[in-house]
């Protein structure tokens, strides 16, 4: 199975190429797709000079910052362009170790979709703990579907379920909307325990983006 890791950037020039390079460590025959996401800092500049003659790093961008969402269905695309048969995102800011790729490229022969989860203790952001909590709750209720953790990024399909999962959010909620869309259509799933590793407490979900996300749950459940 081909597959291909997708790794979306928005102003990450100090961590991207050190998680991109471990990517390729972790194994040599990883494809991996980049996409800048309109970066106002030196990412794009420093990605394209360093992986610019790495024929194993495509460096795809936005002119303007479209969101996550978008940036993970514009490296989909060229994914699927190049022949890929599954992909994993990994974000750039280094809160995703590679060192379990092997794992979920293992678990993806064994299940069409592969989430990973972190165990959220009381070191980890109080908003990001609790809301994660209550989402999980909720989307259980809703769309019969059992989660470790909702907002966890690092996460891998097949191309074979892509159009059943297919996300509407731009930013914040991706992964949660994508775990409604697997509960609405049964789809078999497996889970991969990560490292919970929170490097910058000023980036990510905040108190406001977690309301978003709720409010969105009821919306995704009469919809279709």
């Amino acid at each position: 199975m081909k597959i291909f890791i997708i790794v979306p950037v928005y102003n990450e020039e100090n961590r991207a190429i050190e998680t991109i390079n471990e990517i390729l460590q972790t194994d040599g025959k990883l494809n991996v797709i980049v996409v800048d996401d309109g970066s106002s800092d030196n990412s794009l500049k420093i990605l394209k000079k360093k992986f610019n003659d790495n024929k194993k790093v495509t460096v795809l961008n936005h002119i303007i910052n479209l969101g996550k969402g978008a940036a993970m269905k514009t490296g989909l695309k060229m994914a699927w362009k190049l022949g890929g048969e599954a992909v994993i995102f990994v974000d750039a800011d280094g809160q995703h170790n590679p060192k379990y790729l092997p794992k979920f490229i293992e678990e993806l022969d064994k299940n069409p979709i592969v989430f990973g989860y972190r165990e959220l203790d009381k070191k980890s952001p109080w908003i990001r703990r609790n809301g994660n909590r209550f989402a999980g709750w909720l989307i259980e209720i809703l769309f019969n579907i059992k989660r470790k953790d909702l907002l966890c990024g690092f996460l891998g399909f097949r191309k074979e379920v892509y159009k059943k999962i297919i996300w509407k959010s731009t930013r914040y909620g991706i992964e949660t909307e994508m775990a409604a869309k697997v509960g609405r259509s049964k789809i078999p799933f497996s889970e991969v325990k990560i490292d919970t590793i929170y490097i910058d407490k000023y980036k990510g979900v905040t108190i406001f983006d977690a309301f978003k996300i709720l409010f969105k749950i009821p919306f995704w459940y009469v919809s279709k």
